[in-house]
């Protein structure tokens, strides 16, 4: 069982005890950490609590394996298998040494991406994140608790540098983290060189990969909508959704949709949406959402930064801001014009959203200006050198 999988199945109260349990064992890293000898040349990457390799931390880590053999690195990935806790146990103590010994940690959820091992102050950790923030994140957040805010504000002590891909993610970052200015780098997002250098990227190959029945020309519409705190989300939420005349489109049109629900909001076994051209991509058929992004020809999201990724592509979008208002209220946007940021359709019944996929299938596509305007304002850099300025950092 993953570890998120696990304590998503735990009650608050039973995750602080397991973490007040692992406290010790962390204070003794840390401890340990600032007297250890450490290697320069010695990086160690984390993402998604251990789980497994993706964004900005694989991108970098497959770039300095490839790029630069004078580096060592290591994934720490305790709970990529289903393994049980006592392998799991095994193999946190069997990497303490190679942990204690690394200048460096690249991590996109740095509260948990080396649980639970702690560093000290002669270590640097660079913070990639997992996402701009579109929706309001901690100390914007009005629903945050303090026991959040808490974890937060200990990253934030922790991190060393902290890239972002614009000065406006910059200020959203400040804003939600209350992260020192002087701690954050315009670099660009590792994780998006791939969009742009698009030698990486040949054709449908990677979806095919995954889904071996799937032809080599079909169109890739992907949908991922955003997390939703203490609700489920609901895809295709329309009172006259028809299933059977969407899927005739997609075949009509030699199209399939990829359903992709976040991590924390996963789909339950009597979800009845698919067929054989709506298809489940959830985290247990792809880990790494950012590895397939660039053969995605359509996206279909509503407030995930997900999209914000996609705008360097400049294709098309379709949104579907079914609660809105509700979400306002609830979370909150960090940008008030979400109609302006949000570059596409915003449909809100059946007829709407089939008329925008006809439109794209169509090639009208009335938002590639805006779409691009807005892609400028995230993202400053757009010639694939991004792990290559990370790496300068670390130089």
């Amino acid at each position: 069982m993953s570890i998120s999988h696990f304590i998503s199945n735990l009650s608050q109260r039973q995750i602080n005890l397991i973490r007040t349990l692992f406290i010790p064992l962390e204070y003794l890293i840390i401890i340990l950490d600032f007297f250890y000898p450490k290697n320069d040349k010695l990086i160690i990457f984390g993402s998604n609590t251990g789980e497994y390799a993706s964004g900005s931390p694989n991108a970098m880590y497959q770039y300095i394996k490839k790029y630069h053999p004078e580096y060592r690195v290591s994934y720490y990935l305790p709970f990529s298998e289903k393994s049980g806790l006592k392998e799991q146990l095994g193999y946190m103590l069997r990497f303490i040494p190679k942990f204690l010994n690394a200048k460096f940690l690249i991590s996109s959820h740095p509260t948990t991406d080396f649980f639970p091992l702690g560093w000290s102050k002669r270590k640097t950790l660079i913070n990639v994140w997992h996402g701009v923030p579109l929706k309001s994140l901690f100390y914007a957040d009005p629903g945050d608790n303090e026991s959040n805010l808490k974890k937060i504000r200990k990253m934030v002590h922790r991190t060393s540098i902290f890239t972002v891909s614009s000065k406006l993610e910059s200020a959203l970052i400040s804003e939600c983290m209350l992260m020192d200015p002087r701690k954050i780098r315009v670099t660009g997002h590792p994780r998006n060189d791939a969009l742009i250098n698009k030698k990486d990227v040949p054709g449908k190959e990677k979806i095919h990969k995954i889904l071996k029945d799937t032809p080599r020309d079909v169109k890739i519409i992907l949908y991922a909508p955003t997390f939703r705190r203490g609700d489920e989300t609901r895809f295709f939420p329309f009172p006259d959704f028809d299933q059977d005349d969407l899927n005739q489109f997609l075949k009509d049109n030699n199209s399939i949709i990829l359903i992709r629900g976040h991590v924390y909001n996963q789909l339950d076994e009597s979800t009845d949406i698919f067929t054989d051209r709506i298809i489940d991509f959830g985290f247990d058929v792809c880990n790494d959402v950012n590895s397939i992004l660039g053969e995605v020809d359509v996206l279909i999201t509503d407030y995930s930064s997900i999209y914000i990724d996609y705008l360097i592509l400049n294709r098309p979008c379709i949104f579907i801001p079914y609660d809105l208002e509700d979400y306002k209220k609830g979370r909150g946007l960090l940008l008030d014009d979400y109609d302006f940021w949000a570059p596409g359709d915003k449909t809100l019944n059946y007829q709407e959203f089939i008329n925008s996929l006809r439109r794209i299938m169509d090639d009208e596509d009335p938002y590639r200006e805006r779409r691009e305007e807005i892609a400028n304002q995230f993202h400053y850099y757009t010639d694939a050198e991004s792990c290559e300025r990370l790496l300068k950092l670390i130089k």
